[in-house]
């Protein structure tokens, strides 16, 4: 059994790897600022994510080290002087025209957005630089800029400092459609037509988060993002960033626990809650991939839960949305709205290691290994029937290479 699995896991790198070098792109601005990165499809997203390229260099990292360190020193290369780093970087080539009307871009002229991602660089940099025993001075190189770029959230989304970073829009929590959005945003929600005039009505306000809370626009504290926050805090703290990193951590942990457990459902949900019903959603597990969560909710978590089948503990896990949810679509149509159900290979990663920290190994093999055989039989996919395995979404995605880091 276990020279099967050891097989099987090699095959997976050697085709992570070949898709990995097929989306790779390098060259020059028009200003000579050198760029290389993996896009997470040559054809449907050719730019840079931020997201993304932080699992990219995590899945590179068991692969090439030296790409990997690559593909974050051109994210954090893209930081403007007081630290801010969007969603998205177009290197070479302003936004397509069909992107236009719902892309975060204050003049079509920019080559980055003007909104977020859910901020995991640090906690990226940190496991690059764990891979990395042939350059020790990766870890240390950027500590200053990666600080400017934490300060930057801290200030202008953190800035009542009570712990958790706030979003202005739901694709910069990375799930984009997610059925958890749909009560506050109804027919402005990702995918539908009033999104576009969310993106609009927030233009106007330059995406900043003060003038779009005073007027009550959307505004949430999504845990994701949050997750990836404390993740990246006590990951530069530790590479020598400074102790208001460690502080930061604690507190948007404590913050999570106080302000996003919700004890009836025993799943964290976005604040503020507001009376809404709990939507199970696969993000109110990531918590899990914090080491200190207290035992008791991580043991709800993944026992009423992920381990449940009647929820998330399907043939291939982990599906996007819980089965019992009454928006659980695990089969794209018309019209595209992602994170309603499939399963991604980046969420099943994060729950993984969520797993091995909590004490349940057994279970993070049984993922790795249902991992492993999905992308066996149905390829680095964008998405999957949590089912059947069937693959959806982009072909040759680059995010679903993290199979290739179980």
């Amino acid at each position: 059994m276990e020279t099967v699995v050891r097989i099987r896991a090699d095959s997976v790198v050697r085709e992570a790897s070949r898709v990995l070098e097929g989306n790779w792109c390098m060259g020059r601005t028009s200003a000579g600022q050198p760029y290389s990165f993996t896009a997470p499809d040559i054809d449907k997203f050719p730019a840079q994510f931020y997201w993304d390229s932080c699992y990219h260099a995590i899945a590179w990292a068991n692969i090439d080290p030296r790409r990997a360190r690559d593909e974050l020193r051109t994210l954090l290369a893209a930081a403007e002087p007081d630290g801010f780093i969007g969603h998205t970087i177009f290197w070479d080539a302003p936004v397509r025209l069909s992107r236009r009307a719902f892309y975060n871009l204050l003049s079509w002229r920019d080559r980055m957005t003007r909104t977020i991602h859910p901020p995991l660089l640090a906690f990226a940099w940190e496991l690059v630089a764990d891979a990395s025993p042939d350059e020790p001075g990766f870890r240390t190189e950027a500590l200053d800029r990666l600080a400017a770029h934490y300060d930057w959230l801290h200030a202008h989304r953190d800035p009542g400092d009570g712990g958790l970073l706030a979003l202005i829009q739901p694709d910069e929590s990375g799930l984009d459609a997610s059925p958890k959005f749909d009560a506050r945003l109804r027919w402005r929600a990702h995918g539908l037509p009033g999104f576009v005039a969310l993106v609009r009505r927030n233009r106007r306000d330059r995406f900043r988060l003060e003038p779009i809370r005073a007027r009550g626009g959307f505004v949430v504290c999504e845990v994701l993002a949050n997750v990836a926050y404390a993740l990246s805090t006590a990951a530069l703290h530790r590479m020598g960033g400074g102790d208001r990193f460690a502080a930061r951590a604690a507190r948007t942990r404590r913050a999570l626990l106080e302000r996003c457990w919700d004890e009836a459902a025993g799943l964290f949900t976005d604040a503020p809650r507001r009376g809404r019903r709990v939507v199970s959603t696969w993000d109110a597990l990531a918590p899990l991939a914090l080491p200190d969560l207290p035992a008791a909710v991580a043991g709800r978590l993944v026992e009423e839960h992920l381990l449940d089948r009647r929820r998330y503990w399907r043939r291939f896990p982990v599906p996007s949305t819980s089965v019992e949810e009454p928006s659980y679509r695990p089969q794209t149509r018309f019209p595209f709205r992602y994170w309603r159900g499939p399963t991604w290979i980046a969420s099943s990663w994060l729950l993984h290691r969520g797993l091995v920290l909590h004490g349940r190994a057994d279970a993070a093999e049984e993922l790795a290994a249902r991992v492993r055989a999905l992308v066996t039989e149905s390829g680095f996919r964008e998405y999957y029937h949590p089912d059947t395995g069937r693959g959806q979404g982009a072909r040759a995605f680059g995010m679903s290479t993290l199979a290739a880091a179980l």
